[in-house]
């Protein structure tokens, strides 16, 4: 089906994600894990901090349905959430570990506007990390940049080519070199997304999407599925 016809209301009723859990063995640093269980939290997924016989110290398992998906080292963990956290503040970029790159995808609901933030930093991280490509971002009004103008700030001071879109209540700050997509429609009202193109590369591309169904109540997904993130790019010649 042709995005062309298709709303990005139609891709939040149609995707479909296995809820997955973090499970955090035998761990010896305490602020590592609350670094890594504060990276999660906006993943929506479950996470455990357990003492686990037959695991080796200080390692992160990735499951889903009782099944291992991948596992990586806490010290190695701690510093990818400890890149994200930072990142564009500082400047750090990290490779991401396996039970970030194996997470795929993930829905969730009843998100706020906080986590909803939070949960866009994974899609601008991504971006950030890379260095080029497209970003496009649909934030409802275009006042919301003013939520995180860093992280727009050093964005749109990278290579990364990137597009905010929303409705004109306000100009986005003047120091902010974006291209701004000024929109009414009712599509842009509802949706709050952000989507990075990988500059052309499948393993890179990553969406985050939702709906708001309820005031600052959102339900979505956030995907790497490169169909589901090419789509979602390609509506953007529409609502733009």
């Amino acid at each position: 089906m042709k995005l062309a016809t298709e709303s990005l209301g139609n891709h939040v009723e149609r995707i479909e994600t296995n809820r997955k859990t973090l499970r955090i063995c035998n761990a010896s640093n305490g602020t590592e894990v609350d670094r890594i269980t504060s990276f999660f939290e906006p993943h929506d997924l479950a996470v455990e901090v357990v003492d686990a016989a037959g695991r080796p110290a200080d390692i992160v398992d990735l499951l889903a349905e009782g099944r291992r998906l991948a596992s990586s080292p806490l010290e190695v963990v701690g510093h990818y959430a400890r890149a994200w956290e930072k990142s564009m503040a500082l400047g750090l970029r990290a490779e991401p570990p396996a039970v970030v790159t194996e997470l795929r995808d993930n829905f969730f609901e009843s998100y706020d506007k906080q986590r909803m933030v939070m949960a866009s930093r994974i899609v601008e991280f991504r971006a950030w990390n890379t260095g080029s490509g497209e970003l496009h971002a649909g934030f409802q009004q275009l006042s919301k940049l003013d939520h995180q103008p860093e992280v727009y700030r050093n964005l749109a001071s990278s290579s990364v080519d990137t597009h905010v879109y929303g409705e004109p209540d306000r100009e986005p700050l003047p120091s902010l070199e974006l291209t701004v997509h000024e929109s009414d429609d009712e599509e842009v009202a509802r949706h709050w997304w952000v989507a990075y193109d990988g500059d052309g590369d499948d393993d890179e591309k990553v969406v985050l999407l939702a709906q708001e169904r309820g005031p600052n109540q959102f339900y979505g997904f956030w995907t790497e599925r490169p169909d589901v993130v090419d789509d979602v790019i390609d509506r953007m010649a529409h609502l733009g």
